[in-house]
């Protein structure tokens, strides 16, 4: 999953004249990866000694015949486990850069694999990690990333394994992924379903949306369910607080109360708005960083803590707490945040990690922005599609327009189905407590594409082997079913 929200924490003084004299020195450049968690549910230490880094041969623009370039796509394949006859098991990594714990030991995929006598392979998405087509992200080069160049990929991708990894032209393809992963799964049974035998979306961000408010109202329902309303409430109270500070110029409070490295312009709408969706979004992806949900009763608990007597000087420990060092300052700088998604080198930190190739694929196809629009969330009402109108313009060019991106949302819904998209052979999975299942598919679409909402979970529960040790009833339930499910999908005739 993909935040956009940039925090550099500096170490400088903790006087006025010292925040506004000394030059902060970033501690570390980037709050996207002190949060972002790309598969979650799989942890670094599930991998596997022979898993192994291979590289395809594919086309820079598989749609432009005068231009035949081709580059090297990254892969990691997993032959353990495979018999003759097994089959291809490919989790696609979307915005994640390529780790063997996608595929490794402890996965439910790997255990598939072992079940079924298959092979497994992780296939990175062009223009991420280290599967760059052209060696840059500029604009011009940035157009050859979207979603048909990505399927066309996969599409070469299966044809290339059943040719020269496999050697069996009939071998039997899974697709899955999870988050944006889970999504091209999906799409790939859309547009190539002669080529892909049974799919497994797992959490995945299907449907296409230009404002994504359900998201913190989303968030907001688990806060209560797990947390508390008293919780919610004083989320609610701290954040239309510091809106009313601002409206009332008081703003030097909230400069010192949040440990701010300068004062918000409160005449910037911008830049109020952007220190709005910081503090949105650090308490969102915060709690769903490690998919654990007990992370939201943790959280709730700092808030509600009765030590403060106010509910803006609560959520301001929680935020000094977790994300200001000792003696330091935070920058919360929309020009910065900017300025740092300007970066076109591919082998930049930002850009390994993959944000400013996400973000292009935000403004001109996914949306899939989180605002504060909806009436049923409790972080204000300052955080709009206004922001990340200026933030796709700023980053990419006066040529994008709110009409552009409005467009281009109902532009992929309607060439892949949005929540609706017309398959078979295929089973989805989702949290009941993950805000990003109103982008997916939640209940069955006919008797081959079914789908599991599995209570009390997060996003990636699904992606761990199964533990009946570790996953709760319901969750041991579904993982058995769709391993069931997906084993008829692939051997229809011949159940292995």
């Amino acid at each position: 999953m993909k935040f956009l929200v940039v925090l550099l924490f500096a170490a400088c003084g903790t006087a006025l004249a010292a925040k506004l004299s000394t030059p902060p020195k970033a501690l570390t450049p980037s709050f996207l990866n002190r949060l972002r968690s790309a598969t979650v549910g799989l942890k670094p230490s599930q991998r596997n000694a022979n898993i192994t880094e291979e590289f395809f041969t594919t086309e820079v623009d598989h749609f432009n015949n005068q231009d035949l370039t081709t580059w090297s796509n990254r892969y990691l394949a997993l032959m353990d486990h495979f018999v003759e006859g097994g089959p291809m098991l490919i989790f696609l990594t979307g915005d994640a850069p390529l780790d063997p714990s996608m595929i490794g030991d402890g996965t439910l995929i790997n255990e598939m694999a072992r079940d079924l006598g298959g092979a497994v392979f992780a296939l990175e998405t062009r223009f991420y990690g280290k599967s760059q087509p052209v060696g840059d992200l500029t604009v011009e080069s940035l157009r050859l990333l979207n979603t048909d160049q990505i399927l066309a990929d996969v599409a070469d991708f299966v044809v290339h394994l059943r040719r020269t990894v496999i050697n069996n032209p009939f071998a039997h393809p899974l697709v899955t992924g999870t988050g944006l992963g889970g999504g091209l799964a999906t799409w790939f049974r859309v547009r190539y379903p002669h080529l892909v035998d049974a799919t497994w979306s797992s959490s995945g961000y299907i449907q296409a949306v230009f404002d994504f408010q359900e998201f913190s109202s989303g968030w907001a329902e688990t806060a209560i369910t797990v947390g508390s309303n008293e919780c919610y409430n004083r989320i609610f109270i701290a954040f239309h607080v510091a809106q009313n500070l601002i409206d009332a110029g008081f703003g030097e409070v909230l400069y010192e109360k949040f440990n701010l490295c300068s004062p918000i312009d409160s005449e910037d709408r911008m830049a109020v708005a952007y220190f709005f969706s910081v503090l949105m979004t650090s308490i969102e992806l915060y709690t769903l960083r490690n998919g654990n949900v007990d992370e939201f009763k943790t959280v709730c608990d700092d808030i509600t803590n009765n030590d403060f007597t106010t509910s803006l000087d609560a959520f301001a420990n929680w935020f000094n707490q977790q994300f200001v060092s000792d003696a330091g300052c935070i920058i919360v700088s929309f020009d910065q945040f900017i300025e740092t998604l300007k970066e076109t080198s591919a082998s930049a930190e930002i850009s390994m990690a993959g944000e400013r190739q996400f973000l292009y694929q935000q403004c001109t196809e996914y949306g899939w922005f989180i605002t504060t629009d909806s009436d049923l969330q409790p972080f204000g009402e300052r955080v709009t599609m206004e922001l990340y109108l200026e933030m796709c313009r700023r980053v990419f060019g006066d040529w994008i327009s709110l009409e552009l991106m409005f467009q281009s949302t109902t532009r992929m819904n309607e060439r892949f189905g949005g929540d609706r998209p017309n398959v078979m052979q295929i089973h989805f999975t989702n949290g009941a407590f993950d805000p990003w299942r109103y982008l997916s598919v939640v209940s069955d679409l006919n008797a081959y594409a079914l789908a599991d909402v599995i209570p009390g979970e997060l996003a990636g529960a699904d992606l761990g082997a199964i533990s009946e040790e570790n996953d709760s009833t319901e969750l041991v339930e579904v993982k058995r079913r769709l391993k069931e499910l997906l084993e008829s999908y692939l051997f229809p005739f011949n159940p292995r």
